[in-house]
């Protein structure tokens, strides 16, 4: 997958492998792919890091046969993801993040952030970090929880907690 210069991945969030890691979902993902990116309104780091996740999937974004597309949800406002089937978690969340799991694991949502610490505490389903090496780590608790499956392939590739 070739980014143009202007979609850069994010410092944050690695998007273009945010967007890989769902097509792996089982089953594969067709069609129209809302994402809802989780945010703070207020938390100039959360707004700044959600412009770019924005930014980076302006217009859609076609993966296989799957069509990425994005809105913004505060997190005063979740109720706002019921039409999600991905959530991008916003770092600096950490005091809303059992609340964003609950509705996330009640509507099957996969999420998504680049805070570690959500996916160890089985919060967040998958974390991407690491600027230099990219790390995928994937909590199988919260994904089961959230009835999310993933490929055996993709299994292999990423750390499991």
């Amino acid at each position: 997958m070739v980014w143009p210069a202007a979609t850069a991945p994010s410092a944050v969030l690695n998007v273009p492998v945010a967007a890989r890691v769902i097509s792996f979902v089982q089953p594969t993902p067709v069609g129209l792919v809302p994402i809802g990116i989780v945010y703070q309104p207020g938390n100039a780091v959360s707004e700044a890091e959600a412009n770019d996740m924005e930014r980076m999937l302006t217009g859609g974004f076609t993966l296989g046969r799957a069509t990425l597309r994005t809105r913004r949800v505060a997190v005063s406002n979740l109720g706002q993801l019921a039409s999600t089937k991905v959530a991008f978690i916003t770092t600096g969340l950490r005091a809303h993040q059992d609340e964003v799991a609950a509705v996330a694991s009640a509507q099957s949502i996969l999420t998504i952030t680049a805070d570690a610490g959500c996916v160890v505490a089985g919060r967040c389903i998958v974390g991407i970090t690491g600027a230099s090496k990219t790390q995928i780590i994937v909590n199988k608790a919260a994904a089961h929880r959230s009835r999310i499956r993933f490929g055996s392939a993709f299994l292999m590739l990423v750390k499991e907690v």
